[in-house]
């Protein structure tokens, strides 16, 4: 017994000694998408460009930095998100992203929740 429980220890150990991976991001929801790509550090946040005027805003915080970031589509058939580079954070860090997104239809803002990835 006491072997199963040392072994679980060290293998509990190893785990949690683990660096932080970095990670990447596809997050989809009825109003737009947000996206990040670890290996180009490359940010996207993007509202649909389809039935009406809409909004998607992230507000990012992490790594001692606070940001946010919007993109808007008032028009039909307008293409497109608007991205950054996180060229700027260190290496694992880990970033929260708070999302929320507007529809002119529906003419309110709606709140999509938080995520987090690792830089």
């Amino acid at each position: 017994m006491a072997a199963v429980v040392g072994a679980a220890l060290v293998a509990s150990a190893v785990v949690t000694a683990q660096p932080a991976m970095a990670s990447d991001l596809s997050w989809t929801f009825s109003d737009g998408a947000i996206s990040y790509r670890d290996s180009t550090n490359k940010f996207c946040v993007r509202a649909y460009d389809s039935e009406g005027a809409r909004k998607v805003t992230v507000t990012a915080t992490g790594g001692g930095r606070s940001w946010s970031l919007t993109d808007q589509n008032d028009h039909y058939d307008h293409p497109g998100g608007t991205c950054i580079s996180l060229n700027g954070h260190a290496e694992n860090t880990s970033v929260t992203l708070t999302a929320k997104s507007y529809w002119g239809e529906r003419g309110t803002w709606v709140g999509r929740g938080s995520r987090t990835i690792t830089t």
